[in-house]
């Protein structure tokens, strides 16, 4: 891939400033820099790299990750701009266009379906139970961004063997992180205040969206020699 490790230097120089604001008295504000930095890095590090890609794939990441950098400044606490409806909404829209994008790389393996909403089930009555009483007036739009968080990650869980295996534990693994960071979100909103959330919440979802973005530019080529990224 083109660039790949200046970028990557750059990419974890940012996430770590981010991390590093977020948990330092005074020094919150200069996160409207590097909070949206993150999905625009990627952004330009995906329109770089993925020229072989059709052009309407290429619009529907660059149009999720726009939606997710949007969410994200809805999100920066403390900021006038902030709004937790905003940044929900806004995440919905890319988690449904990261859907969009994966769906046709999907099988329905009933066998291996069953177990994974299995769990999913037993996870979303677990955290329904910890936040139902907090959550009022939006229980519906929470319960809903749930659905469809849980629903990518069972698109990305079906999409084995139908991409490369890099490709597809990539976007398995970034999935898996998001949701973790989506699900410590709601606790420490709707249930309890969690010790560090700042630092594990931004960790986990600057890494699941690096390992999202990678995973898809290496799945252009499932039934060749896997590519790299050095």
């Amino acid at each position: 891939m083109k660039f790949f490790k200046i970028f990557i230097v750059f990419f974890l120089i940012n996430l770590t400033l981010d991390v590093y604001f977020v948990n330092t008295e005074g020094l919150f504000i200069y996160r409207v820099i590097t909070k949206p930095l993150i999905t625009i890095l990627l952004a330009v590090f995906f329109f770089i790299n993925s020229g072989k890609m059709l052009f309407t794939q290429r619009v529907t990441i660059l149009l999720a990750l726009a939606s997710l950098c949007i969410g994200d400044i809805f999100l920066l606490e403390d900021l006038p701009v902030y709004s937790f409806i905003g940044g929900l909404s806004s995440f919905f829209v890319g988690l449904l266009l990261y859907c969009f994008y994966f769906y046709k790389q999907t099988t329905y393996d009933i066998d291996r379906l069953l177990p994974f909403l299995a769990v999913s089930l037993l996870i979303s009555l677990s955290i329904i139970y910890l936040m139902y009483d907090e959550l009022k007036s939006l229980l519906i739009p929470v319960v809903v961004y749930m659905v469809i968080v849980l629903n990518l990650m069972k698109i990305a869980y079906l999409r084995y063997k139908n991409v490369s295996n890099y490709s597809y534990y990539l976007v398995m693994i970034g999935t898996v992180f998001f949701t973790v960071t989506q699900i410590l979100i709601g606790i420490n909103r709707f249930h309890e205040p969690l010790p560090h959330k700042d630092f594990f919440v931004m960790s986990f979802y600057g890494i699941s969206q690096l390992f999202i973005i990678i995973g898809i530019l290496n799945m252009e080529y499932p039934h060749e020699e896997e590519t790299t990224i050095v």
